[in-house]
């Protein structure tokens, strides 16, 4: 028996007639035909399409698993890597619909599928960063910036990541770039696959990548927003070396960070409870400018600027006045607009959202809030204050109110002590009580007191005061106390931290000048909720303990925020001496300054560079020097950052050597040091850490190599790094190399057949493990691919040639580790002209034999005629039997031939005409089936019945039959399972007499083609 896989026993790709990739679209191959029945392919049918015809026209469409497209932010573009091969197996490429990543989830799971540009034996990580609380930047309040060369945190909570020839890993990454172990892990025989998609990005065949994971892996979020990157080891995309982002050109973003945000913010959050499919990608932001007034007609205005310039020029602005619609109008990116609400109330709160052509309308704008006290009134200014009351002065025409602040957590403004007997304007000033504070009885306890001055409806900064005495001098200011926010406070925070209170502690904050909230300390740190800023924001917290005096903080300042640039340093941390150039990465357009020690006492080094439009910047130094440090400070619209990580400079490690050559099956790299080495030596493929060794005193060195992690044309580099030093730098490379499967051997080379007719192709010198397909130069599949397990030859088949023409083809082997492939030209004339003309080729089937007959003219030079059958189990046609071709002049012969044998199953007969020069060709297929039996009941009694049923059954192939009874209400009284065996069949159903008397329905339906049918039978007592 020969040892070939033909993935689907019994299928025939003659059917297919679009255009399909060189291997066959659908197929499963990684694990090779499937790992059987898995949720990924439940069926167990070694395909991910949706039937065994493999994906014909749509390979989104036509899928097992109905993957709903994820939009891409921008577009994918082939080729735009970090790293890794154009076109190859980190490089996502589109489909027809500029796709690449895909999304399904059922009841307990959720599901991934990239479009992969090639195959590789070696490991890689397919990572997907899920932000599940839809907060990204630094409104998350776990944002991580980036620094050095990680890239940093945007706003991820988990990460599932495919790490082939290893596992498919769940990562929590709440608030870390370094995500330790992970927290799940899945097989990846069971929770992943790779196939054969129908796109052909550079005219070779593309991958799916699949792979899925429980919900309550990932927190079993309601929704998510999600960034896919290819990662050129197996490991998070936080820890390893970036390919390719899904959704964007990545040579525009130097900042891995940057791209996720952008990505994750440009995507409509997700419904994973009611999973339909994602929407378009989100319309960019609009802005609300100014501040908004109260009253009639009142005009709020803003801008727009598209995400990027292939984006729709235009958008449709709708503005929300307290979470309701309140006016549209369109821009165009890059200008402002303007909305008329009719009515604007003091604290309505606006923003804004915007809606082009094909995308969604999902991001919101900044919010203002409507006052009627866009300018506070003055605060009071006190001339005395003591237990006799309290004086001083406030602006014309305003009117002051007093109020106690109260010892609990209460607002205080809940305690107002002024009125119209007690509070007097002598002379334009104040006077609460006793005007100048001195004089007659006591009518103020001591406390603390909180004064405004008033005009209408507004109401200014507090002063607060603290009385304990009968002093009428002017009183001094409260103190200061010691409370400080522990982060500094920007425009998207949303809680205030701090620390230095006591618990008890009662306090209060208050953004510019206007109360938000009070709270009761209960240690030393502390925390406001709720609270929204915009730049130049001034916040001040007020802390009383029990009845003793208010104390207030210093003042802190909401400023624009703008992350610290990064230096670029090596894969140890550090710059090198000698280096005449640092850079690294910064917003787009900034303008990035080089400190020279530690911050913020740094000098200046170099001049001041602005980063390239993709974030990246560089900048010309003095030779470094080791044990020096840098930092980077950069300035972006308006905004300074606080400096960059510090980078501290190193002398280099000598550099090993690496001798010998390596091909993708090596199990080691060995090298030699150019002396006596005491330290660890690094063995990295395409900058990703695949080993390391360490050696004392030696001059030689070897680091094992596991098995699938070299992989064609993959670039090895040693680095080698001593106690105090830093890994080396620019030592040398060595490419990996291969072994292509043999070249295999064909025949025939050259044939002719007619238009319908295929080709069986005798192929030879194979390679185990290798797929073979036959394609044409673009692509084009001719045959349904087949693995070869064994050193056996074995046939290949080709569809059926509909037109007529030359085909030059290639029969290939590929053992689709990333090796190129082998492959063999042949040619294929499909002619209408023949050694002679075949008129007509029938076949029928009676009494279990096959009669054949054809009718043939114009014959020259024939030799004689095969008649070929097709194994159902192969797919293969192999000779049936040899027919002499006979002359009787006439200019038209008629053959027939009687082949005998009993037929089991419906079978495809060609027949082929030889040449006496040994050329061939073959006659359309005629299909033949079994003389068929009458399928089903063909009696059931008795009926009426007391105790038993009997069902004559009759049967075309064996398999079995569901037999269900059911009274008149529709109620299930009895179910059983019969196996049934070809031909006729017996079915007893016994044990019936409890049952009342009455009408009953049988329902019996045949397992293998739910052909079912009800009959009526009668219960007698």
């Amino acid at each position: 028996m020969k040892n070939l896989i033909s993935v689907t026993a019994g299928f025939c790709l003659l059917l297919i007639t679009s255009v399909v990739s060189a291997q066959s679209p659908g197929l499963i191959v990684r694990p090779a035909g499937g790992n059987g029945i898995t949720t990924l392919n439940p069926n167990g049918n070694a395909y991910s399409s949706a039937t065994t015809a493999g994906f014909l026209l749509n390979d989104i469409l036509e899928s097992k698993i109905p993957f709903k497209v994820v939009p891409p932010a921008i577009n994918e573009p082939t080729g735009d890597l970090a790293t890794g091969p154009s076109g190859g197996f980190t490089d996502i490429v589109q489909y027809v619909d500029g796709s690449g990543f895909y999304l399904y989830k059922d009841a307990t799971n959720v599901f991934f599928r990239l479009r992969i540009g090639n195959i590789v034996n070696g490991s890689k990580g397919y990572s997907v960063l899920i932000d599940t609380d839809a907060k990204m930047g630094t409104s998350d309040p776990n944002y991580v910036a980036p620094s050095g060369n990680g890239p940093g945190n945007p706003g991820f909570e988990y990460e599932v990541v495919l790490q082939t020839n290893f596992q498919v890993a769940v990562y929590n990454i709440d608030g870390t770039t370094t995500p330790g172990l992970p927290v799940a892990t899945f097989p990846l025989l069971t929770h992943s696959q790779i196939s054969v998609a129908l796109s052909t990005d550079g005219n070779n065949p593309d991958y799916f990548y699949d792979w899925y994971v429980p919900m309550t892996a990932i927190g079993s979020p309601a929704s998510v927003r999600l960034a896919v990157t290819t990662v050129t080891s197996p490991n998070s995309a936080l820890q390893g070396s970036r390919s390719d982002i899904y959704g964007v050109n990545d040579a525009l973003y130097a900042s891995a960070a940057a791209a996720w945000a952008m990505v994750a913010q440009a995507q409509p959050e997700i419904n994973l409870s009611t999973f339909t499919g994602v929407n378009a990608t989100c319309t960019s932001a609009p802005t609300l400018a100014g501040s908004i007034s109260t009253g009639a007609a009142v005009t709020v205005s803003g801008s727009w600027t598209r995400l990027e310039s292939t984006k729709p020029s235009t958008a449709t602005i709708t503005l929300y006045k307290n979470g309701s619609p309140s006016g549209t109008t369109v821009v165009t990116s890059g200008n402002t607009w303007s909305i008329i609400v009719p009515t604007v109330a003091n604290g309505d709160v606006f923003y804004a959202k915007a809606q082009a052509t094909g995308e969604s309308q999902c991001l919101q704008s900044n919010q203002l809030t409507a006052s009627s006290c866009l300018t506070l009134p003055a605060t009071p200014v006190l001339s005395c204050a003591s237990l006799k009351g309290i004086s001083g002065s406030m602006p014309s025409g305003a009117t002051v109110s007093v109020y106690a602040v109260p010892t609990t957590t209460a607002s205080p403004f809940s305690n107002q002590l002024s009125n119209i007997s007690n509070l007097t304007y002598p002379g334009g000033a104040f006077a609460f009580f006793t005007n100048g504070c001195s004089g007659g009885t006591n009518n103020v306890a001591a406390g603390s007191y909180m004064l405004v001055s008033q005009n209408g409806s507004c109401t200014s900064a507090p002063v607060f005061v603290c009385i304990n005495s009968g002093s009428s001098g002017v009183p001094p200011a409260i103190a200061t106390n010691s409370l400080a926010v522990s982060s500094a406070l920007i425009p998207s925070s949303t809680i205030v931290s701090g620390t230095g209170a006591t618990a008890g502690d009662i306090l209060r904050l208050f953004i510019n000048g206007t109360y938000h909230s009070s709270i009761a300390a209960t240690g030393s740190a502390f925390n406001f909720t709720g609270v929204s800023f915009k730049t130049g924001d001034q916040v001040k917290i007020y802390s009383q303990t029990g009845s003793g005096c208010i104390t207030q903080s210093n003042a802190f300042g909401v400023s624009c925020y703008v992350d610290p640039p990064a230096i670029k340093l090596n894969s140890s941390g550090n710059l090198l001496t000698g280096q005449t150039t640092i850079s690294g990465i910064a917003s787009p357009g900034a303008s990035v300054q080089l400190y020279k020690g530690t911050f913020p006492s740094g000098a200046t080094v170099g001049s001041l560079v602005t980063a390239s439009s993709s974030g990246s910047w560089s900048a010309t130094i003095p030779a470094l020097a080791s044990a020096e440090t840098y930092y980077a400070i950069q300035t972006s619209a308006g905004c300074t950052s606080s400096a960059s990580s510090l980078a501290s400079v190193l002398a280099p490690s000598v550099c090993p050597l690496i001798s010998g050559t390596y091909s993708d099956v090596s199990s080691s790299v060995s090298g030699t040091m150019p002396s006596s080495f005491t330290g660890t030596i690094r063995l990295y493929l395409d900058d990703a850490l695949i080993g390391s060794q360490s050696i004392t005193g030696a001059t030689s060195w070897s680091i094992a190599v596991p098995a699938n992690n070299l992989y064609y044309n993959g670039v090895l580099k040693a680095t080698a790094q001593a106690a105090g030093a830093t890994e080396s730098n620019g030592c040398g490379t060595s490419t990996v190399s291969c072994t292509s499967p043999a070249i295999p051997t064909v025949t025939p080379v050259l044939s002719s057949i007619a238009p319908g007719g295929s080709i069986t192709y005798s192929i030879s010198n194979v390679t185990a493990g290798a797929w073979y397909s036959i394609s044409d130069n673009s692509g084009i599949s001719y045959a349904l691919s087949l693995l070869n397990t064994g050193s056996s030859s074995f046939n290949l088949t080709t569809k059926n040639f509909a037109s007529t023409g030359i085909y030059n083809l290639k029969i290939s082997a590929d053992g689709l580790t990333g090796c190129p492939l082998s492959s063999r030209s042949v040619s294929v004339n499909v002619n209408l002209i023949l050694p002679l003309t075949l008129l007509d080729f029938s076949g029928r089937y009676q009494n279990k034999s096959s009669y054949f007959s054809w009718i043939t003219t114009s014959e020259e030079n024939t030799s004689h005629f095969e008649l070929e059958r097709k194994d159902n189990n192969t797919n293969e046609y192999i000779k049936a039997a040899a027919i002499p071709f006979t002359d009787n002049n006439s200019g038209r012969n008629t053959f027939s031939y009687a082949l005998q044998g009993e037929l089991t199953a419906a079978t495809n007969f060609r027949l082929k005409i030889i040449d006496k020069n040994g050329a061939s060709q073959y006659s359309k297929s005629v299909q033949l089936e079994p003389e068929k039996q009458e399928q089903g009941v063909s009696s059931i009694s008795p009926n009426p019945f007391s105790d038993q049923l009997i069902i004559a059954y009759t049967a075309r192939t064996s398999g079995a039959v569901n037999c269900t009874l059911t009274n008149a209400s529709g109620s299930m009284i009895n179910s059983s399972r019969h196996e049934t065996a070809k031909g006729s069949n017996m079915i007893r159903l016994q044990q019936l007499s409890q049952l009342p008397a009455g009408t009953y329905f049988l329902t019996v339906q045949d397992v293998q083609t739910s052909v079912k049918k009800v009959h009526r039978v009668q219960k007698v007592r």
